[in-house]
């Protein structure tokens, strides 16, 4: 399983439902694999999806996420948007 975040900026006058995560998941597949999603709301009209996709690599969970996100933003069950870029978010090394 992989955690791949997706970034989005809103395209004005468009803004964050208060219901962003349950659209968002009810456009959701099977097919997905997607086990978890979660919105994280940023200043000015940005969101950041976070999807744990089921997957054989991280090259197809990424790719999966972005296809996923392109779908949801055409059947509008997100907010008009751009997305602005797909990947497995990166954790701090502490020495």
């Amino acid at each position: 399983m992989y955690l791949v975040h997706a970034r989005l900026r809103t395209v004005p006058p468009a803004g964050l439902p208060d219901d962003l995560r349950e659209a968002a998941r009810a456009g959701l597949d099977p097919g997905d694999r997607i086990e978890h999603l979660a919105v994280h709301p940023q200043p000015a009209g940005h969101f950041t999806l976070g999807l744990y996709l089921v997957a054989d690599s991280l090259e197809e969970a990424e790719r999966r996420a972005e296809s996923v996100c392109r779908r949801l933003l055409a059947t509008g069950a997100l907010p008009d948007a751009r997305l602005l870029g797909v990947g497995v978010p990166l954790m701090p090394v502490h020495r």
